[in-house]
């Protein structure tokens, strides 16, 4: 069976957890592989990696580049509570219309016009 670029990274990373650049993942890749991926694959491919709850990139620094590795340690995954929004209900029509009609009493009874 043929794999994806995706799960070659995969095993890449999960046969070696010491940090790497991801030209040093590259170069690994087309060496145990022979797969030349295109420019930039290598950080977008880490990227869906790391948003899958299954996976957890470690990103670090060396040398002025960053560097990952994947952590033994799985990612924890937050449910999500719910929390009360900050977003005023919608207003009807009506409630509209009434709450215009009372401003504009209490507009014309401040200047006496009524």
């Amino acid at each position: 069976m043929k794999k994806n670029h995706q799960q070659l990274v995969i095993e890449k990373l999960m046969c070696d957890c010491a940090p790497r650049a991801c030209s040093d993942t590259e170069a690994s890749l087309i060496e145990y592989a022979g797969f030349i991926p295109s420019r930039l694959t290598m950080s977008s491919t880490i990227n869906m990696i790391s948003k899958k709850p299954q996976f957890n990139i470690v990103t670090g620094h060396c040398a002025g580049k960053k560097t990952y590795s994947l952590s033994e340690v799985p990612k924890q995954v937050v449910e999500p509570t719910a929390e009360k929004s900050d977003i005023a209900p919608v207003k009807t029509p009506a409630e509209i219309c009434a709450e215009f009609e009372h401003n504009l009493w209490a507009v014309l009874l401040g200047r006496g016009s009524v």
